[in-house]
């Protein structure tokens, strides 16, 4: 900054004390401020200066700062000028067309107006009389608005902007009526690349929106969304020795402990992960019920009170995660149109390099609930729970390489028992391992 310089001797004039404030602001506006808001120029801070619709008539316009490029000035007077209002203010339109729409625009530029004015002794130079008088003795940075009225039209087009002055709104003055509200009020201004409207070169970026100067407000909105709905190449994660917190309400977190995937939800309940399911037409049931082929399929028919059973091995995948529960799902069919049925298993572990085949110590019986025909030979699917909820049989876990021989019978139900065979279809077998 040129600094005002004064000599021994030399001649002060009240000019140059006058220039001293101009100096601060050219060094402080021209140089600095310049510089830190990236070389913006006729733009403004945050919500100043924002234009908002008041009656069909008038717009009110904020208090604000911002700063204006001004070419024209020579120094000492900085080029950039504070563009600066302490209140709102409102501007009143001229009336509207009778017949046809325009558009006007909001401006506006910065000025200097008069603020202190206080009481000094005067001398006059040519009298040499002292008296009292009343002097201005300061001036402050006050911006101007006006109004520009555009062409009415049946295709209004937008007005140029004066030169000097910042263009900041635009306004849809309807025919007879004025502005229909908020909608018809267009902001238009440049803000400061300061806070959410700071910009970021982000041309090197792989998933923002590419651009030399994208502001800090779109990119967090990408991220958030990005963060919200995923899309990653791939995502690291810590392996955790111990299960983390409960997730809030109606959220679920997914973590990595000991080599195995979890989830954990908002009311604690932890299930691994992976896993799945086996079984399908090459489920081999061997036993003493009916064979026969009907619609297509092989069937194992099951008689009242016959006593009959059907033995299954199912194998524990190498797969399997301990602790999951798991589920033996089948289709059956009656050809009653009424009465009730119902199938039961008896699951039994044999624990792999353990047990002897023939063991029977290990196990847990469930069945199908009862079974309402209301249809003839209606499909219907029935499910067993062959181990408990943690993946237990007779409080013995479930662990890969296992089997589990799986006796299916025909029990009582609660109502009147179907007197038809029912029909298990083999090749429906599913085991769900969790």
């Amino acid at each position: 900054m040129s600094r005002q310089k004064f000599n021994d001797g030399q001649e002060v004039v009240f000019g140059d004390f006058n220039k001293m404030g101009s100096r601060i602001e050219n060094q402080l506006y021209d140089r600095v401020l310049y510089e830190m808001l990236q070389r913006a120029e006729n733009a403004l801070f945050d919500d100043g200066f924002i234009p908002s619709y008041v009656s069909p008539t008038s717009v009110s316009i904020n208090a604000g700062v911002g700063f204006q490029t001004d070419n024209t000035q020579v120094a000492p007077e900085p080029k950039k000028r504070l563009l600066y209002r302490s209140t709102s203010t409102t501007l009143n339109l001229v009336a509207p067309d009778l017949v046809n729409d325009r558009i006007d625009i909001v401006v506006m530029r910065a000025a200097r107006v008069d603020g202190a004015t206080e009481s000094r002794k005067f001398k006059d130079a040519g009298t040499l009389v002292i008296s009292t008088e009343s002097l201005v003795t300061s001036t402050d940075w006050e911006s101007e608005f006006d109004l520009v009225e555009g062409t009415p039209s049946g295709s209004p087009a937008v007005p140029a902007t004066p030169a000097g002055w910042i263009k900041i709104a635009e306004l849809l003055v309807n025919a007879v009526t004025g502005l229909s509200g908020a909608g018809d009020v267009t902001d238009v201004r440049v803000l400061m690349p300061v806070g959410g409207s700071s910009t970021i070169n982000s041309l090197a970026f792989v998933r923002l929106t590419q651009s030399a100067g994208l502001t800090l407000q779109a990119a967090l909105a990408e991220v958030d969304t990005f963060l919200k709905f995923g899309y990653q190449n791939y995502c690291d994660f810590d392996v955790l020795g111990a299960d983390p917190a409960v997730p809030a309400v109606s959220r679920v977190r997914l973590y990595h402990k000991g080599g195995v995937w979890y989830s954990r939800e908002n009311g604690g309940t932890i299930t691994p992960l992976g896993s799945g399911a086996g079984g399908g037409s090459g489920a081999e049931w061997i036993g003493d019920a009916f064979e026969a082929n009907e619609n297509g399929a092989k069937t194992k028919q099951f008689g009242q009170g016959a006593g009959q059973k059907e033995t299954l091995w199912v194998k524990v995948p190498q797969g399997y995660l301990a602790g999951r529960q798991i589920f033996l799902y089948l289709n059956a069919y009656s050809p009653s149109a009424a009465d009730q049925w119902k199938l039961q298993t008896v699951s039994t572990l044999i624990r792999e390099n353990n047990d002897a085949v023939t063991s029977v110590a290990n196990q847990r019986t469930a069945n199908s609930g009862d079974i309402v025909n209301a249809v003839a030979d209606r499909d219907r699917e029935v499910f067993f729970d062959l181990t408990s909820a943690t993946g237990q049989i007779n409080g013995f876990a479930v662990s890969p390489g296992d089997r589990i021989k799986v006796e299916l019978t025909r029990i009582v139900p609660g109502g009147t028992e179907d007197t038809a065979d029912i029909r298990m279809v083999p090749a429906s077998t599913e085991v769900k391992f969790g």
